[in-house]
This record gives C-alpha cells, sequence and structure tokens, in this order.
C-alpha cells in the first residue's frame, strides 16, 4: 500500500483525510475517532484496534457517569478545575464548561493514588545597552523570574497513570527575585519581603494556595475510600507470576553471557522483578497506605518494563517516581520490622522480669513504663543503658587450691608434665606455678 493510498477508520469505516491518520499498532484510526479517547490516555500507537474498541466502549459508558455527576466542590482556576462530587465519592478534572460534550474521565475516590505539585521556573537575563551600544551584563547579573504551576493527580485507572494539568494561564511574571516554591509534593512559600511594581505577585499566590488545596483533597479522598480496619489479602499468584517472570529473564541474561555481552536493560528489568519480590514477601496486610505504594510501584515496574525491552529506553518521570516509591516503601518496611523486633524483644524481657530472672531495675528506661535507675555523681558512664544480665544467686568466694610441693602438673604454658618445687615454676620453661 502506497503513501498516498486512500485509508478508512477502522472503527467508523469513514475515510481518513491526509493528514487526519491516527495509527494503531494494527489498524488506522480518523481524528473523530480518536477524539473520543480519554484526554489523559497517551499510549495510542502502542495499543492495538482490540485496546481501543475497549476503550471505546469505557467512554462510552462514562457518559451514563458524567449525567448523574453532582459536584459539591469546584477546585482549580479558570484554567482547569477539580469537580468533586462528595456524595458519590466521585470526582473529574475538566477545562469543560459543557461536561455532557467533553464527557471528562469519572473516577472514584478509591482511584485516588496521590498529588504531586510541580512548579517551573523560567529565567530570563536584564541586559543593559554600555556606552558603545553593545548589550552588556549587570554587575551582578540581574534576572527577572517567572513561573508556571501544574497540578499532578496519581491514580489507578486501566488506561493512564496520572492527570496533568495547569493551575497557571502560562507562566506568572514575579519581578526580580526568585521565589520559593518548594520540592514537589507541596508548595511552601513566604509571602513577606518584596512586591515590586508590574508583577502578578498576587496571581502567583493564587496558584501556590490553589495547588495546595489541590493536594490536600485528594489526600482526603485517598482517606475517606481506604478501608477501615481491613487486612489486605495476599494472592499467592502475584508473587508466583514476579518469580517466573525473573527466572525466564534470568536464563535470558545466561544466554547473553555466553556470548559475552548482558544486555542493561535486561539487567535492569530483572533488578527490579527482584526487589518486588522481595517485597511482596514482606508485604505487611494491615497497613492500607504503604500496600497502595506498593501497588502503584508494582504497576510502574510494570510501565517502565515495558519501555526497558527491545532496547527502549524508560520515561524520566515514570522512572524517578518509581525511584522515589520504593526508597518509601523500602524505609517503611525496614520501620515496620525493626518496630515488631523490638515489640518480641520487650515481650520476652517481660516474661523474663515476671518470672524473677531479671530484676526489674535493671530493665532499660522506657521498656514496659519501666524506670530508669538513678546516675551517680560519680558515673562516668554518661548514663548509659545498663546490659541486661540474669540475677544468678549470690555465692560465698571460695580460695583457690594450691597444688602441694612434690606434686606433678601439667604446666599451661608449655604443656609439659613437671614437678613442683620449692620455687613453684616450671623446670621446662620457667613459667610461674603457684
Amino acid at each position: 500500500m502506497g503513501l498516498f493510498d486512500k485509508k478508512f477508520c477502522d472503527f467508523c469505516g469513514n475515510k481518513i483525510g491526509l493528514l487526519g491518520n491516527k495509527k494503531l499498532e494494527d489498524a488506522n484510526m480518523c481524528k473523530d475517532c480518536a477524539s473520543k479517547l480519554s484526554p489523559w490516555f497517551s499510549e495510542r500507537r502502542h495499543s492495538t484496534k482490540a485496546d481501543i474498541e475497549k476503550q471505546l466502549a469505557y467512554r462510552e459508558q462514562n457518559k451514563s457517569a458524567v449525567a448523574a455527576f453532582k459536584a459539591t466542590r469546584t477546585l482549580g482556576t479558570a484554567i482547569n478545575k477539580l469537580l468533586i462530587d462528595d456524595n458519590a465519592k466521585k470526582f473529574m478534572v475538566t477545562s469543560a464548561k459543557n461536561l455532557a460534550e467533553a464527557n471528562p474521565d469519572v473516577l472514584d475516590f478509591s482511584q485516588a493514588v496521590g498529588c504531586d505539585l510541580d512548579v517551573k521556573e523560567n529565567r530570563i537575563e536584564i541586559r543593559q545597552t554600555d556606552s558603545s551600544g553593545k548589550s552588556v551584563s549587570y554587575h551582578p547579573p540581574r534576572y527577572k523570574y517567572s513561573y508556571e504551576f501544574f497540578a499532578i493527580i496519581r491514580v489507578n485507572h486501566p488506561y493512564f497513570d496520572d492527570m496533568r494539568f495547569a493551575l497557571s494561564n502560562g507562566y506568572i511574571e514575579v519581578g526580580e527575585q526568585p521565589m520559593n516554591p518548594g520540592q514537589s509534593g507541596g508548595w511552601s512559600v513566604s509571602r513577606s519581603g518584596f512586591n515590586l511594581f508590574g508583577n502578578k505577585i498576587d496571581e502567583y499566590y493564587k496558584c501556590v494556595d490553589c495547588g495546595n488545596e489541590i493536594k490536600a483533597a485528594v489526600d482526603a479522598m485517598r482517606t475517606s475510600a481506604a478501608p477501615q480496619a481491613q487486612t489486605y489479602q495476599k494472592d499467592p499468584r502475584v508473587l508466583a507470576a514476579l518469580e517466573e517472570e525473573a527466572r525466564n529473564l534470568s536464563i535470558k541474561m545466561e544466554a547473553q553471557k555466553a556470548n559475552g555481552y548482558v544486555d542493561p536493560n535486561d539487567s535492569a528489568r530483572y533488578l527490579m522483578l527482584t526487589q518486588h519480590i522481595t517485597i511482596e514477601n514482606e508485604r505487611p496486610l494491615d497497613n492500607p497506605e504503604l500496600n497502595a505504594k506498593i501497588d502503584e510501584a508494582h504497576s510502574l515496574r510494570a510501565k517502565i518494563d515495558a519501555q526497558l525491552q527491545n532496547g527502549g529506553a524508560a520515561d524520566q518521570q515514570d522512572a524517578n517516581r518509581y525511584h522515589l516509591l520504593m526508597q518509601q516503601i523500602s524505609a517503611e518496611i525496614m520501620q515496620i520490622k525493626t518496630a515488631n523486633m523490638r515489640a518480641s524483644a520487650m515481650g520476652a524481657l517481660g516474661a523474663l522480669v515476671a518470672g524473677g530472672v531479671v530484676a526489674p531495675a535493671m530493665v532499660p528506661a522506657g521498656a514496659m513504663g519501666a524506670a530508669r535507675p538513678p546516675v551517680s555523681p560519680t558515673d562516668t558512664s554518661g548514663g548509659a543503658i545498663p546490659i541486661v544480665m540474669p540475677v544468678m544467686p549470690q555465692q560465698a568466694p571460695q580460695a583457690a587450691s594450691v597444688p602441694p610441693i612434690g606434686s606433678q602438673v601439667v604446666c599451661p604454658m608449655c604443656q609439659a608434665t613437671v614437678v613442683i618445687g620449692r620455687a613453684g615454676i616450671c623446670t621446662n620453661c620457667g613459667n610461674k606455678l603457684v
């Protein structure tokens, strides 16, 4: 089939214009049908016709959810809005005024994973003209700053992982002094200092407030949707699938090693698999928030794994989020294990105290509510917690027995058998025996 041959949409059957083809892995799609997909969906070119048919069916069902949606709160700016239906525990993000026509995706509170706030800084140097008419820098250099604000709601959804939307209408100019938007995950700024003529400080702060308000709302969604007093039910098939995938990848890497080269992408995929096998084995059953992070990490691993296959590169944003999640998960699991070990040790210590084996005065401060022994003014230990030792019955000291003169003994130094003389030394090596 030639480049300029007529193409027809595999979904509606209409003829596709010269620049209107939205290609799939195994099909063609016209612009009108592509516009029906979720605005947050970005994997069209890597999707099959069957995948897109499923999504179009979901989008058709979403129209009913839009019709039933009754917003109780509206957050955001004139650019984009987060609409929340507290009664039905649902939310959507849209810039449209006509919801029925736009058909924005309606999500449950339980699908909200978290919210990241992103501030992009732009800096332009202010220059001056010297006596020869040449543009030169000030000393020290002067800059004018502007900022662009975005909110990123991370979600658990079959067709997209996040909803990134602008809160500012392009860059907001604030003047020559840089602001302090803080780190991703929250904006915290000082509002004192300056208000230069011609800048948009008020607009900047409105975006800061808006971002923090959206993040707080998403966090509240997660809390209200989290199961109360509910334990996680491990699925043994998940661990079995990870282990099988790791085995297959290990076999592949061994074959590569035999040929003198191991694909670094396969090494990275194998490392992620082994990390997730470890985490899945240590997954707590009674920590919904940690389990939500583990589930998100599993989803990201699968996504990055698909990107790394066949020599591809991982998306930097996905990789950064994945590494941050894994650090948080590892730290929280270590805290849980440490707390469990301490609780177990304190339980065993309590049993020893109750049985009279350990003296209560020797129990470390804070354990089982015991008071710490007072530190003597002459104590040079710095008040260190004493080592807990079993209390043993006291016995009167016994005098050491001295072998009589003329008896035979084995010298502990040279192991020779000698007769003890009046000098009480070993006649072989001179070691003092008595």
